[in-house]
């Protein structure tokens, strides 16, 4: 039989995830509903020691994008709930979570305002040049570049999940033709927004920008290579705020450093954090941010908030929302918790 995911005891409460942690409201609602909330900083680089030691008799962990491989699962022997305050899951290893009855939440629906709008920046930074243009003013130059409007350009949108359809919006605002990819096809979304779907080949041929909307899986892991990556539009631009992943990175700097595509930019890499071995930062005419695109004051107050209701939940003996592997749940908590 297996184990229930919550007695509706007090629990213990590893956070780890900065944008949950700094949020004095999202602690406190987890102390008020008894929970023993502990609050750690990750070291870096990630070392997995020291997380296997961090989840021994925890309840609930709340990180951000360190590796929850089956070896930190598996040293976790109370553990009920993983919780991501975000929409990626792809460093959790959900086959063991599911194995060892553990429910993965994410915080659907807190974060892409935030996403949408930073995709933009991205796109106009990488059209325009606005960071390249302070830096010389700040060092008393004044060395002015000539860029590119986004103003009616075609924009390919490869995924439209909550985040992609945000862009979109934004998009029509620049008077630009949409094109998306995408496996489900939204045919009222689509109407809405005069969005013509396309396959991924015919997209690439077509836009001058192509934006990234995706989970990472099996399925997208490189999808932007050597083969796709010549046969976008030359002198177009590349903007990925997904997952690192999703790009062959080598083969990005070789797209940038032969001219065939005209700028990139990205909020994510394959490694991420100080000291990255990316090849993708340094080269001129690529633009990285560290993973940034969800901070915002609004949005981390809603992903906290978000993470501390699931915890909450899940630690009440319930079913927290947007969890990811439900049949880790124990099928009887699930129908007496039913209406």
């Amino acid at each position: 039989m297996q184990k229930q995911i919550g007695n509706g005891a007090p629990g213990r409460v590893l956070v780890t995830a900065k944008s949950v942690a700094q949020s004095p409201k999202a602690i406190a609602l987890m102390r008020e509903a008894g929970h023993e909330v502990i609050v750690q900083n990750t070291p870096a680089p990630i070392d997995q020691a020291w997380l296997v030691e961090q989840v021994r008799d925890i309840d609930a962990l709340v990180f951000a994008m360190e590796p929850m491989d089956a070896a930190v699962i598996g040293a976790a022997n109370r553990l009920k709930l993983i919780a991501r305050p975000g929409v990626g899951y792809d460093n959790v290893d959900l086959e063991a979570a599911t194995r060892k009855g553990v429910i993965v939440s994410i915080a659907a629906g807190t974060n892409d305002q935030s996403v949408a709008d930073f995709t933009f920046s991205l796109m106009l930074e990488a059209m325009r040049g606005v960071s390249r243009a302070s830096t010389s003013v700040r060092a008393h130059g004044w060395e002015r570049f000539t860029g590119t409007e986004a103003w009616r350009k075609k924009i390919c949108v490869v995924g439209l999940g909550r985040i992609g359809r945000g862009v979109v919006k934004r998009a029509r605002g620049f008077d630009m033709e949409v094109l998306a990819v995408c496996p489900r096809l939204d045919l009222e979304f689509g109407r809405e927004h005069g969005v013509r779907f396309c396959s991924l080949d015919d997209a690439l041929a077509q836009a001058d920008i192509v934006t990234l909307h995706l989970p990472l899986d099996h399925a997208t892991r490189h999808m932007i290579n050597a083969r796709t990556l010549a046969q976008m539009k030359r002198g177009a631009y590349l903007i990925n705020t997904s997952r690192g992943g999703l790009l062959d990175e080598e083969a990005v700097v070789q797209a940038i450093r032969s001219g065939h595509l005209a700028g990139v930019a990205v909020d994510v890499l394959q490694q991420q954090g100080v000291g990255s071995p990316s090849c993708l930062i340094g080269v001129e005419g690529i633009t990285v941010t560290p993973h940034m695109a969800t901070f915002t004051h609004e949005s981390i107050e809603r992903v906290a908030m978000s993470v501390a209701e699931s915890v909450i939940t899940a630690l009440a003996g319930r079913m927290p929302r947007h969890v990811i592997n439900p049949t880790a749940w124990d099928r009887s908590v699930l129908e007496e918790s039913m209406p």
